[in-house]
């Protein structure tokens, strides 16, 4: 699962902080060496949307027609931050990225993530004083999809998914999104594909008094056309309230999706499809076996991110749980697994603050240390200390990739002062990091 989260998301959390329902945003512990961390722009707040008392049809999706001013790729020999990984394999991978100031780019590397291919799909490019940025789903070697949308969160006239089955040498534009009556925030988050046909595309369309508004797409033709499933106009299960973490379908029908709604409810938010997205029920998770109560008092603001998957019934979820009334704010980290696709749920704490599953059993948790675990989370053990992190502050999930056990990749963020972020890989579990420096050949 690939994802993208920059600015906009801080627009979200302004928002709803000032409509006066949510709490501080949870910080993270400093690191012993003080490190960078990357600039941040100020986000320019927008009106809560007041959704109309009818329903919009959906309008019939038409033709595209080719940008008149497309992004241009970079040069040959130009060096460029990767803000987003995917590899495949030792070799072969995708990634985002782009330059200060400048709209995110698609690329691809065939010898392990040194040098790059700039295959960035004709998208219109923004006008002058705003950026793209892109949210892509990584399938395999050849095949991918991509969306954009405006750094500055302004609807756009049209918004397509881009595809391509040939490694990015060509790409498809699908028939245009439904937007109708999207315009107070346009911001795709989560692409994801279960298979060659099935994928689903959320994407925020506005915040306020506690509520993070969506539009859930879907396409069951490869990505050539969409239907708008979901949107803050037929919100009947409690979706669109508390921000959203992550969004994951384990096949064609099973869906999961999380949020934090930061204090302002107890417990923790906790949705399941089993109809591909079109409806959603409440998941009641027990509270952590080593804090009974917890999930049903207001002195803890637990949120959940973090979901891996591993079929339809087993899979991992974290738990964060910011303790507001401690000064300084103390933070509680729980890992809940499945094997019965959410029925029941077994927990034990984790050291926090980030998690990454690579398989049932193997994971690691990143924060000022990384820890490793080989049983599924119930042991713990450090294997580094490191002075960056895996997540930007805005960012709901991690930005690393294994291809196995000993070989990943990841996305390093200062801590404290403001830097582009770095890729760096390892090739011993996570014990030692390596930086790369991306650069795009010939």
């Amino acid at each position: 699962m690939i994802k993208n989260t920059k600015l906009p998301i801080l627009l979200f959390l302004i928002l709803m902080i000032l409509a006066g329902c949510s709490t501080p945003a949870t910080a993270i512990p400093a690191s012993s060496t003080p490190t960078p961390i990357p600039p941040t722009q100020t986000a320019q707040s927008s009106a809560t949307p007041i959704p109309p008392t009818d329903t919009p049809t959906p309008l019939p999706p038409t033709p595209t027609s080719p940008p008149v001013n497309a992004i241009q790729h970079f040069p040959s020999g130009q060096e460029f931050s990767v803000t987003s990984i995917n590899m495949m394999d030792i070799n072969v991978g995708w990634a985002t990225g782009g330059l200060e100031n400048v709209g995110d780019h698609v690329l691809r590397t065939a010898d392990g993530g040194t040098t790059w291919t700039d295959l960035t799909p004709p998208e219109q490019a923004a006008p002058s004083g705003d950026q793209k940025t892109a949210s892509g789903y990584f399938q395999d070697a050849q095949t991918a999809w991509v969306i954009y949308s405006y750094l500055s969160g302004v609807t756009p006239l049209q918004s397509v998914v881009w595809r391509t089955q040939d490694g990015g040498l060509n790409w498809q534009a699908s028939q245009p999104l439904d937007l109708t009556n999207l315009t107070e925030f346009y911001y795709p988050d989560y692409l994801q594909f279960a298979d060659s046909q099935n994928g689903w595309v959320m994407v925020h369309v506005g915040a306020g008094m506690n509520h993070d508004y969506f539009a859930l797409f879907r396409s069951q033709d490869g990505g050539m056309s969409w239907s708008r499933i979901q949107d803050p106009y037929n919100d009947n299960s409690g979706t669109m309230s508390c921000s959203k973490t992550d969004l994951l379908f384990t096949d064609a029908s099973h869906g999961w999706l999380t949020g934090d709604c930061h204090g302002v409810a107890p417990g923790v938010q906790l949705f399941k499809s089993s109809d591909g997205g079109l409806t959603w029920e409440t998941v009641t998770l027990p509270d952590p076996a080593s804090s009974p109560g917890l999930f049903s008092t207001f002195d803890a603001a637990c949120g959940a991110y973090d979901l891996f998957f591993f079929s339809n019934e087993l899979g991992h979820l974290g738990v964060r749980c910011s303790f507001y009334d401690q000064d300084p704010t103390t933070y509680q980290y729980y890992l809940f697994t499945t094997l019965d696709g959410g029925i029941n749920w077994i927990s034990y704490t984790y050291p926090g603050e980030t998690l990454y599953f690579f398989s049932e059993g193997t994971g690691w948790a990143f924060s000022n240390k990384i820890q490793l675990t080989t049983d599924g989370g119930y042991t713990w053990k450090t294997i580094a200390n490191v002075s960056w992190t895996v997540k930007s502050d805005f960012t709901q999930s991690a930005e690393v990739d294994f291809i196995s056990e000993q070989i990943g990749w990841g996305v390093a963020r200062g801590r404290e002062q403001p830097v582009p972020p770095a890729l760096v890989q390892t090739t011993n579990g996570g014990a030692r990091w390596a930086m790369l420096i991306p650069i795009v050949g010939r």
